[in-house]
């Protein structure tokens, strides 16, 4: 394969500004060559195929045993209406408590002085800088293809470090090569709930985050930072930044104290109690529970909300697992499109009826492989979903029969 290149050279819709366009040409692969590739297609259907069977029976067990270790904990779990005592009978039992987050420490930034009263505090620093943007076309040429990349370059604010090193033209657009200044997250060390301090585990699960108002600010001590709306900018003009300046924000989560912010956050806990802490607990079934919620909520709320989030993820993992699957199956019968791409009318016919086939493969495939993960829990629902697996197939069969009597009549 050779590779001709024309650098610079203005493209369709490029405009001579910032913005210019590289046109190379890349040798079309034979036939020969495309029916190589799709071999390669094969090995590579057969992993995908072999991953998404296998991500689909693990997603199945995953989400009984986390339903049963859902309904395990509801049925033992304990509701304290005393709080700030921690009675010994209660532990190593799973026990739910509501009320106000404490925390013993403000946190603070003293370059920036700020200082709240909260288990956490996120500092995002981003810089003014350029960043270069690629759009591609192609183009088939007979025997080669024409590829045609158009870059542009603006000037944004970003949290991660651009490298202009990269750039396709660095001439005009170079970028700092670090930031004097990095992003930040605090976690109040102790916070209780009640008599109860909370684990690392639920400390995590705060993560409400809420941007801090400007009237709870005070002027940073720094005199070449200044603030404008509520951010810091370390810059002469905010309102015209340069490259390499920077922005900084403030966002608190779980208010833990009265203060400026407002009124401590109340919080629903459902965990372990060990002497005065609040720990994971280890279910029967095989799960970890240790649960936080903002807001006053029932055990039952709880759990109902875990059993929503355990659906989501269990339809979403599904999903992934079918489009891999459908791909797999796409890889497999790649060569069946190759050997006739020649033939334009062909091609298109032959592409659709396949694309058919790998969706009622990858559909019937899929249903299959999660009946066989649920007839061990629920053997009804397993069977029911290997007779809509088996459904394309007997409907095929019968129209085929139905085709064989006409025939002999």
């Amino acid at each position: 394969m050779y590779r001709r290149q024309y650098p610079d050279a203005p493209g369709p819709g490029s405009n001579m500004g910032d913005s210019h366009t590289r046109v190379t040409y890349r040798r079309n692969p034979n036939f020969f060559e495309r029916i190589g590739n799709s071999l390669v297609g094969i090995l590579v259907g057969l992993v995908l195929l072999v991953v998404a069977s296998a991500l689909l029976f693990w997603n199945e067990g995953r989400a009984v045993q986390t339903a049963k270790s859902l309904d395990e904990g509801l049925s033992v779990v304990v509701s304290l209406e005393n709080i700030d005592v921690p009675f010994d009978h209660n532990n190593g039992k799973l026990v739910h408590l509501a009320g106000p987050l404490k925390t013993q420490k403000s946190l603070s930034d003293p370059t920036y002085n700020i200082r709240v009263k909260a288990v956490k505090l996120r500092r995002t620093v981003e810089m003014y800088q350029w960043v270069e943007h690629e759009s591609k076309r192609e183009y088939n040429e007979g025997g080669e293809t024409r590829v045609e990349k158009t870059y542009s370059y603006s000037q944004e604010w970003r949290s991660d470090l651009v490298r202009s090193q990269s750039f396709d033209n660095m001439v005009g657009h170079n970028n700092p090569t670090s930031m004097p200044v990095s992003s930040q997250l605090q976690t109040a060390d102790v916070v209780h709930v009640g008599g109860f301090e909370l684990s690392e585990g639920l400390k995590g699960k705060i993560t409400d985050f809420k941007k801090i108002n400007p009237s709870a600010m005070s002027p940073p001590t720094d005199p070449n930072i200044q603030m404008l709306e509520g951010v810091y900018y370390h810059s002469y003009y905010p309102l015209q930044p340069q490259i390499g300046d920077l922005r900084v924000t403030f966002e608190y989560a779980g208010i833990s104290g009265e203060s400026l912010l407002g009124q401590p956050d109340t919080v629903s806990i459902i965990a372990r109690q060990i002497d005065q802490r609040l720990l994971s607990y280890q279910t029967v079934a095989g799960d970890v529970l240790e649960m936080l919620y903002t807001g006053r909520l029932s055990p039952k709320e709880i759990f109902e909300k875990e059993h929503q989030q355990n659906t989501i993820i269990t339809w979403g993992v599904r999903f992934g697992g079918w489009l891999l699957m459908f791909v797999g199956f796409g890889c497999l019968t790649s060569i069946v499109t190759t050997l006739v791409d020649w033939l334009p009318i062909i091609r298109e016919l032959v592409a659709a009826g396949v694309g058919m086939m790998n969706l009622a493969f990858s559909i019937s495939l899929s249903l299959t492989i999660i009946a066989i993960g649920w007839i061990t829990y629920r053997p009804l629902l397993g069977m029911a979903l290997l007779a809509m697996a088996a459904t394309p197939f007997i409907m095929s069969k019968f129209r085929s029969n139905r085709m064989d009597s006409r025939r002999n009549v």
